[in-house]
């Protein structure tokens, strides 16, 4: 370690010039509802197919590029600024280390896409930002590119990516209809999609009295479930009391809502007469509780409790 004054000093100032940044983009992370912490690579990891990267050697790694962590994730913001003051000695060990004879080793990053994920080095990696240099020496793996991923990524847009995938391999909904236009805001939603898909099979095949094809069941789903209610989402104009969200999030919202909504609409209800029923209820400027419960479920991976069922329609 180098024990200069002057470097121990220089990088005390760097560490504090760090956590003001830090607590900077905490603020605006809660002001903007983003999350201000690091990629963390277990979760992405884990909806990749191929487990196995594939080693690339020493690199010069952009730092801009560099945007998660193996297991350090939730320790620095997504600009790897640090969250704890206990980082402090480390820091300045480190930042010694740079400008001794020995110098840094290369750290080591994983990349899937276009992040790269560190999995040793990370207070090298908060210095060199630190220290304003553009790129930093690394040994990188890689894994073989299966969705988009960019530096600036979100991890709910990430999770959502891959649920698109695996629900789009399995029913093949964007080859037999190229502009079926569902989207989410949320991760875990195709998980609902899937479900409805396997129960209509079901009853299907006992109307029938005989076995219906996935396919078949994929296309009458959409075309029978999916497509009238969300028209009638859009004709009602509910995504207007919603900026940001999408006709697909109000169609699953109905659909994990169904029980509590039968309660007040009618058990017999389909998915689009709950969705009728709700656009004349709540039509006339009484959304504001319909408002919370959408929020409140579209914010979360599980849906919340209601307060209390929807009121239904005024008695005339």
């Amino acid at each position: 370690m180098n024990d200069n004054p002057y470097v121990v000093q220089l990088a005390l100032q760097h560490f504090s010039q760090a956590r003001r940044q830090a607590l900077r983009e905490t603020l605006s992370s809660r002001l903007t509802g983003r999350d201000p912490h690091l990629l963390p690579f277990e979760a992405i990891r884990a909806q990749l197919k191929q487990k196995n990267p594939l080693y690339q050697g020493i690199q010069q790694v952009p730092l801009s590029q560099i945007a998660g962590s193996v297991g350090r994730y939730g320790e620095f913001t997504r600009h790897f600024l640090p969250l704890h003051n206990s980082f402090r000695d480390r820091w300045v060990r480190v930042e010694a280390l740079a400008h001794s004879r020995e110098g840094w080793p290369p750290v080591e990053l994983y990349r899937i896409g276009d992040v790269y994920f560190v999995k040793d080095g990370n207070h090298r990696v908060a210095i060199a930002r630190q220290l304003r240099v553009d790129s930093i020496e690394a040994a990188v793996w890689t894994f073989p590119v299966e969705v988009e991923l960019g530096p600036q990524d979100r991890l709910d847009d990430v999770l959502i990516r891959f649920g698109e995938r695996s629900f789009m391999e399995q029913t093949h909904l964007d080859e037999m209809v190229p502009d079926h236009g569902i989207r989410f805001t949320t991760p875990g939603r195709y998980l609902e999609l899937l479900a409805q898909i396997e129960e209509l099979q079901k009853k299907l095949e006992l109307i029938d009295e005989a076995p219906i094809s996935y396919e078949e069941a994929v296309l009458a789903w959409y075309e029978l479930v999916y497509l009238p209610t969300v028209q009638i989402i859009n004709e009602a104009s509910l995504l207007q009391e919603f900026p940001g969200r999408t006709e697909a999030d109000l169609f699953v919202w109905l659909s994990l809502m169904r029980e509590q909504l039968a309660e007040v609409y009618g058990s017999d209800c389909h998915l689009e007469d709950f969705a009728r029923a709700l656009a004349a209820d709540y039509g006339a400027g009484r959304l504001g509780r319909l408002r919370r419960q959408v929020g409140r479920l579209l914010g979360h991976d599980a849906p919340a409790p209601l307060e209390e069922p929807p009121s239904g329609p005024a008695d005339s």
